[in-house]
């Protein structure tokens, strides 16, 4: 119901926001115009044709009365009444009105942002048209001259009140409302203990209320919860439902995933192992194998019923004692997960050997029916029904496979059950508690910061310090003594000491690298010269066998 009621709201605050962004909620433009200031009196104006200083100065000092009036009451009136608006107030112009003066010059710039293009270009037309008048009136002198004629630009999204955003909101959550009452007539949820009996005619061994402590738990850490109390009392009725049906061997299962049947299961094995009964637990969930991750964490596949089904291991390998009596036979999850076929189910069954009670958990029937193999190696189903979970329709679809299948159901647990009003009561408790913990993570990454910083700080002062004491020339006698060596402790001289011995293992080896390098290279650079005079001796002898010595007397033969 809380989730249905959440996503109405966020229904609402996305359609807002969406026409927001698109303008339809709050359309608003902007109006822009600038104008200049000139002194004007008795009809005639007082500037020439060509200003000099005298006027220029007269229309600077008569700008901040300029815009004084513009935003005036007196103004704003006459503005009203010179564009014919009606339902537009004095303060309204005024309020969505910027006006400013283009640094010490005698030029104004007015910005208007106005929810409607032809209202803005009207008011501001008016403003230019109508202070003119105005200032007449009132100081006697000046007017104003329209330097850029007003232009409208369309702001995306515009300006919105916040009422807007309120009354979506509550909108928002009026239409989780209805989808939550319209889920709990045509699509009903069980809620009720009571139901499971009356709806399914099953008997309930147990309710155990929703706790996020007990889900973050391993089921062999020791706790004193109240939920230990629920279980214990489940696990000794199953223990008498079992015993008075005379059966040993059981699977669970339920109708979705997340209906917390593995955890469950995994805690009433333990108490039968605490009871002194010799139990077997194994995990047939195929598509989510969860109980090695409880139990053990990172599982070998040799410790698993996949490689005891496979022949990589015996029965004592894959096989894993919690406690005393209490063995688990985990699976893990592979590519192509096994089915239930005929090896398998002879593999289980001669696990099953030697153990008062046995144990299997699945995946869950109303998704998977192939579950239902295993009434050939079980005697009895157990039910888990989370709270408000499942539709009732679905939970019916999966009990009629099972009575169809001819196994009983010794019994159904109500698992993960809220309390609204103690939910309710809670919750500025369970909020201040989280915030804490936020405060405490936070806390907590800026001393990890800091401390990094210093060390950083400390690495760096440490190396400078070791750079100036060997490029110093100064004489024993004249250097300083370091006041950190005078007052550190013995702990501190050791540390000191041993980065030394450190630092001159790393030099020593250093400079051995380096002579290698040298050597290295001056051993190369011989290779070089011997290839480079065998050669020219190669050369040389090349070109004596083939060139016949000169003789100067052969050239005048042919004459």
């Amino acid at each position: 119901m809380f989730i249905c009621t959440v996503v109405g709201l966020i229904i609402g605050v996305t359609i807002i926001g969406a026409g927001y962004i698109r303008g339809e909620v709050s359309r608003e433009y902007r109006v822009t115009s600038s104008v200049a200031v000139i002194t004007t009196g008795n009809g005639r104006e007082y500037q020439s044709a060509t200003p000099d200083q005298t006027n220029l100065n007269a229309a600077r000092s008569l700008t901040e009365s300029a815009i004084y009036i513009i935003k005036s009451q007196r103004n704003m009136e006459a503005v009203i009444a010179d564009a014919g608006l009606s339902g537009v107030s004095a303060g309204d112009i005024s309020r969505n009105l910027t006006v400013n003066r283009n640094g010490e010059t005698e030029i104004i710039e007015l910005t208007l942002l106005w929810r409607s293009e032809k209202e803005g270009l009207s008011i501001v037309n008016s403003i230019n048209k109508v202070t003119s008048s105005v200032m007449k009136e009132t100081v006697k002198l000046g007017a104003l001259s329209v330097i850029n004629e007003p232009k409208v630009t369309f702001i995306v999204g515009g300006h919105i009140n916040l009422s807007v955003w309120i009354y979506a909101a509550i909108i928002g959550f009026l239409i989780g409302v209805g989808i939550c009452v319209l889920r709990f007539i045509f699509l009903p949820s069980v809620i009720n203990e009571d139901d499971i009996t009356s709806l399914f005619g099953i008997d309930t061994l147990g309710s155990l209320p929703f706790s996020r402590d007990y889900a973050r738990m391993k089921p062999t850490t020791p706790t004193a919860l109240p939920i230990m109390d629920d279980i214990k009392s489940s696990a000794h009725l199953l223990i008498s439902h079992m015993e008075g049906a005379g059966v040993h061997k059981l699977y669970i299962t339920s109708t979705k995933h997340d209906e917390g049947k593995t955890r469950f299961i995994a805690d009433v094995a333990l108490q039968f192992a605490r009871l002194g009964k010799k139990t077997l637990l194994i995990d047939c969930n195929f598509q989510n194998p969860m109980l090695g991750r409880l139990f053990i964490g990172d599982l070998p596949y040799e410790k698993t019923l996949n490689a005891l089904y496979r022949g990589d291991a015996d029965k004592l390998d894959a096989v894993t004692r919690i406690n005393g009596c209490l063995d688990l036979l985990p699976s893990v999850l592979e590519r192509n997960p096994e089915n239930f076929n005929d090896a398998l189910l002879r593999e289980l069954n001669r696990v099953m050997e030697g153990y008062d009670y046995v144990m299997i958990d699945t995946a869950p029937v109303g998704i998977d029916a192939e579950v239902l193999r295993l009434n050939e190696i079980t005697e009895t189903v157990l039910y888990v029904v989370r709270f408000d979970h499942a539709r009732v329709d679905e939970i019916k679809r999966a009990m009629e496979r099972i009575a169809k299948s001819g196994i009983p159901v010794v019994g159904a647990v109500f698992n993960c059950v809220v309390n609204w009003r103690q939910t309710i009561i809670n919750a500025p408790k369970r909020m201040a508690n989280s915030l804490k913990r936020e405060k405490k993570r936070r806390e907590k990454e800026e001393k990890k910061r800091t401390d990094y910083q210093d060390k950083r700080e400390k690495a760096n002062n440490k190396s400078l310090r070791s750079r100036s004491t060997e490029e110093t020339t100064l004489p024993v006698e004249e250097a300083i003594p370091d006041l950190s060596e005078i007052t550190s402790s013995p702990s501190q001289e050791k540390k000191r000491e041993k980065e030394e011995k450190k630092r001159e293992k790393l030099e020593k080896k250093r400079e051995k690298q380096e002579q290698r390098e040298r050597e290295k290279r001056e051993k190369q650079e011989q290779k070089k010269l011997l290839s480079e005079k065998k050669e020219v001796k190669k050369k040389k002898n090349d070109h004596t066998e083939s060139d016949p010595p000169y003789d100067p007397g052969s050239e005048y033969e042919d004459l």
